[in-house]
Formats: C-alpha cells, sequence, structure tokens
C-alpha cells in the first residue's frame, strides 16, 4: 500500500535527481587546469551527462559539434524552465504539511508531469542529433560504446563491492 509517508521521500529524491540532471545539463562546467588524478578523465567542453559521454566517444567533426551545440542551445531555456519548476515543486513539498492530502496530491502530479516533460526533451533532442548530425558509421558505433560503457560501470562496482565487502556490519 503506498502512503504519503513512502510516497513523499521517494518523490522528493526523484525530483532533486531530476533537478540534479536538467541542472547538469543546462549549465556549462567551468573549465580545470588541472590534470586528471590517477585513474580519472579529463573531459573538455560541454556534456551532457550520458548522451555527452557517447558524442565524445564518437569523435565528432567541428561542423557535428557546431550542430550539437546549437540544438543544445536552442533547448536550454526549456531546461532550465524545467528545473526552475522542479524547484519550486520540491520547495513546495517541502514546506506542505503532510496531512493536507490534496496539496500533496497536486504536488505529486506537477512532479510527475515534470519527470514527463524532461523525459521527453531529452528524448527530443537526443532523436534530433541521431537523426540530423551522426553519419550511419557514427550510429552505428553507439550500442558498442553504450556496451563497453556498460561493461566498465559494472567492473568498477565489482572492485568497489571487494574493495568495501569487509566494511559492512562492523
Amino acid at each position: 500500500m503506498f502512503t504519503v509517508r513512502k510516497v513523499v521521500p521517494a518523490l522528493c529524491l526523484a525530483v532533486s535527481m531530476s533537478g540534479l540532471a536538467v541542472y547538469a545539463a543546462s549549465t556549462t562546467p567551468p573549465a580545470s587546469t588541472e590534470a586528471p588524478g590517477p585513474g580519472g578523465h579529463h573531459w573538455h567542453g560541454h556534456h551532457h551527462g550520458f548522451m555527452g559521454m557517447v558524442l565524445h566517444k564518437l569523435n565528432l567533426t567541428a561542423a557535428q559539434k557546431t550542430q550539437v551545440k546549437s540544438i543544445m542551445a536552442g533547448e536550454k531555456s526549456q531546461f532550465q524552465a524545467l528545473r526552475a519548476s522542479a524547484q519550486t515543486n520540491h520547495e513546495a513539498l517541502a514546506s506542505t504539511p503532510p496531512t493536507d492530502t490534496a496539496a500533496y496530491a497536486a504536488l505529486i502530479a506537477t512532479a510527475q508531469k515534470n519527470a514527463a516533460t524532461r523525459i521527453q526533451l531529452e528524448s527530443e533532442t537526443w532523436s534530433n542529433v541521431y537523426s540530423n548530425v551522426l553519419s550511419q558509421t557514427q550510429r552505428d558505433a553507439i550500442p558498442g560504446i553504450v556496451a563497453a560503457a556498460k561493461a566498465q560501470r559494472e567492473q568498477r562496482m565489482e572492485e568497489w563491492k571487494a574493495e568495501h565487502a569487509g566494511s559492512s556490519g562492523e
């Protein structure tokens, strides 16, 4: 049974994570002059999460990079508005008493709408880049890049688990 006590914390976490993703996708990180640490990566330019990593590995031409930047710039205001809405909704959820079930229902509906809008916007962005910027060879390389990233992520997780196996339960 779903109760407000269970749904609200999960919803707050989901909204804050989506807000973080929108924020990350709509801001430019400062350029770092430091060399990466051991095993680290030095990322250059604008990267937008997983999509940015995939695009980086495709070795885009200068013209393609310009096209991608144009697509991202065109949608930046939508991501910023979405982030502002999610942040306002999150703050309202935090300040609304749990006994006000009607207000909670409205805020949860807004959070769901924000999440769906973010997913739709990200999907449209990727579809636009995929269809209008990438060559067929680059499109064909994407499944391999995704599989390699998944394998690397799983390997890092296994290494972390092995390193921290004895530390829990002490």
